[in-house]
């Protein structure tokens, strides 16, 4: 019975028609070529697939040619207990989190595609990395020291604290309320930008 109940709010939840936006914020054209940011969510892989989990992609022309693609997020770590992470919404402590790479193969994903400036893009990917690199620590050795907390440093955040560095190349970045979910704010971010 429970399962099946998960079953039914996972498809009502993600199987609305897709939920996706290509936007151009550029305002010149680069040598270096093209750069593309993309904010995107999907379901999360237990049998509800709420309350989903967002990430940011990173694809960009590179100088020699080929193109660099990266997909990251920011989740709990491994052995992270499901109801320890969900404590913390309530104020619970912090458990241990992790800037990791995703896997960016979901069937239900969604993502507002942006393509930007060279400049944007930078700042984009300065704003992606993990908070303790400004202390010395390696992305690497950072990115597995991240705390989690919903609602608090959480995929979500981790994907506005992205957004909001393309505020200056034009991106409206909607302030998130305590009961966005990964779709809902994406939904919001996309309203914002038509």
């Amino acid at each position: 019975m429970r399962k099946s109940i998960g079953l039914l709010l996972g498809l009502v939840l993600f199987t609305t028609p897709a939920l996706a936006r290509d936007k151009d914020l550029r305002t010149m054209s680069s040598a270096s070529g093209e750069a593309e940011i993309g904010f995107c969510v999907r379901p999360s892989p237990d049998a509800f697939g709420f309350p989903g989990h967002s990430f940011v992609t990173f694809s960009a022309t590179r100088p020699g040619g080929g193109r660099s693609f990266r997909a990251v997020g920011h989740t709990v770590a491994a052995g992270t207990s499901p109801a320890g992470a969900a404590f913390t919404y309530f104020g619970g402590r912090p458990v241990a989190g992790a800037q990791m790479e995703e896997r960016y193969t979901h069937l239900k994903q969604a993502c507002l595609n942006l393509k930007v400036d060279r400049a944007a893009y930078d700042r984009a990917v300065a704003a992606a990395r993990p908070t303790l690199t400004a202390l010395g620590f390696s992305n690497e050795t950072a990115a597995a020291l991240e705390r989690y907390s919903l609602n608090g440093n959480d995929c979500i955040d981790f994907a506005v604290r992205v957004a909001d560095a393309l505020a200056p190349a034009g991106l409206r970045v909607p302030a998130r309320s305590a009961v966005d979910t990964p779709r809902t704010y994406l939904e919001k971010l996309i309203a914002a930008n038509p």
